[in-house]
């Protein structure tokens, strides 16, 4: 069986991590005879992070709505040639959904072998996560879904935070998206709320846990529940940027600030060793360093402090990094993967909520009440949770760890929507275009997109 998945951005070790997860659900359904098409931004350099010796059932290509359009940000005379090159994109692809042949200057060699793929797969995902929420521009998404609908290929939506959508250029896009898709796997009931006047039937649209919880060790986490394990007197932080905080560069100095008492609590008070790791780093073709907002703060530490304090600035793996974790006390988590991967291994955690995704994963897991919020923390705030999950570590252990076992039953009960569908999916692209296929695209040619006034098919 061929897996398309698209959307992923696998520099990002949760993204990967997602990546994983839904390999490991996909492949307890179809078994080991599994192949999966990786569409992703930057596919050479995932390749080089995640190589065939290692994962010979992953094969990265180039994500079709980058590699095929040219972003179209700009006015003027080149916004508009842009403008005409991707209508031009746009028939080419709507030829080749209509007699399969890639041959047009528009496709590069890879761009052939790109819809090669979608045309021979028998099922497409596109990765869970949470890029569909205004913060971000959706229109690189809304292509590729625009790409899928071309081929006959709507996709699986696996397990996301998105919404709310206030946009009605947004709005008016993602409702039919969400129509053609055959399964919607939300992450928690807010998102399935944010999407409920976009879908007709609301009964495809399932709440399960965050899919990285079906990578859980369940063996280890039973294991600590059964017993403790007994301290090692280490503690992993993980931080990040966040351009969204409330009150801007204060809100990060509040924060930042934030970190560095929990840091100095951990050391001074508590005789532990701290290391800076995160999801995000070590990659340098990747827009984001989680190490250098680690270095800024342990650059302001105290020096007999900061002598206790190291940076793991280096890139890892999701298996990687969860066994530089599961040996740790507890794990100070501001990305959320970061947190799910720890409790994976049985590792407490203190959650930090930049996006609502982590403060609904909070209340799953039993530790709402320990929750800072990047919006609003302070230094004695976090101090006072920091103790509070100190001083209760047993009870927030054993409560969390419960939790996660049921997140994992969660994660795998995706199986009983997915396996209708798998085996059911035709990967003839120019027999499921058909009928509803020129529909979609009458469809398509009658939408007008943002910003341009024509049509783009």
């Amino acid at each position: 069986m061929k897996v398309v998945i698209e959307n992923t951005v696998c520099l990002n070790t949760g993204d990967a991590a997602i990546l994983l997860a839904i390999r490991h659900i996909l492949r307890s359904i179809g078994g080991g005879d599994v192949r999966f098409l990786v569409f992703d931004s930057q596919p050479d350099v995932a390749a080089r992070l995640y190589p065939k010796k290692d994962y010979p059932d992953l094969e990265f290509h180039k994500l079709l709505s980058e590699s095929l359009l040219k972003d179209q940000h700009g006015r003027g005379i080149k916004g508009r040639l842009k403008s005409i090159y991707n209508r031009a994109v746009w028939r080419a692809l709507r030829r080749f959904a209509q007699n399969g042949a890639a041959s047009s200057v528009f496709f590069s060699q890879n761009d052939r072998s790109g819809l090669e793929a979608y045309a021979s797969a028998d099922l497409v995902v596109t990765t869970g996560g949470t890029y569909l929420v205004e913060n971000y521009d959706l229109e690189k998404r809304l292509n590729q879904f625009r790409i899928d609908a071309i081929l006959g290929k709507d996709p699986i939506f696996f397990t996301q935070s998105l919404g709310p959508f206030k946009k009605s250029y947004n709005r008016q896009e993602l409702g039919p998206i969400f129509d053609r898709a055959p399964l919607i796997l939300l992450r928690d009931e807010r998102s399935r709320n944010h999407i409920l006047d976009l879908v007709k039937d609301p009964g495809k649209c399932h709440v399960v846990a965050d899919a990285v919880f079906a990578l859980a060790d369940t063996g280890r986490i039973k294991k600590h529940l059964g017993s403790a394990p007994a301290p090692t007197g280490r503690v992993a932080i993980s931080v990040r940027h966040w351009s969204f905080v409330s009150d801007g560069e204060d809100g990060m100095r509040r924060y930042l600030d934030s970190i560095r008492e929990i840091a100095t609590i951990l050391v001074r008070d508590h005789a532990k060793k701290v290391t800076f790791v995160s999801t995000c780093q070590g990659v340098p073709e990747y827009a984001h360093d989680d190490a250098r907002t680690a270095r800024a703060i342990v650059a302001e530490l105290d020096p007999e402090i900061a002598e206790h304090v190291n940076v793991d600035a280096a890139f890892h793996t999701p298996d990687q990094l969860m066994s530089l974790v599961k040996d740790c006390d507890f794990v100070v988590a501001t990305r959320m993967h970061m947190m799910i991967m720890s409790l994976c291994v049985g590792t407490p955690v203190l959650p930090i909520a930049y996006e609502f995704k982590t403060k609904e994963v909070a209340k799953r897991i039993g530790v709402a009440d320990l929750l800072l919020d990047i919006d609003t923390v302070t230094p004695s705030e976090a101090a006072e949770k920091l103790g509070r999950l100190i001083g209760g570590l047993d009870h927030y252990r054993r409560a969390s760890l419960e939790a996660v076992l049921e997140e994992h039953a969660s994660a795998m009960s995706a199986t009983r929507q997915l396996s209708p569908l798998i085996g059911s999916r035709s990967p003839n692209v120019a027999g499921d275009i058909g009928k509803s296929g020129e529909q979609r695209l009458a469809r398509l040619r009658n939408s007008k997109h943002e910003g341009q006034s024509e049509p783009v098919i």
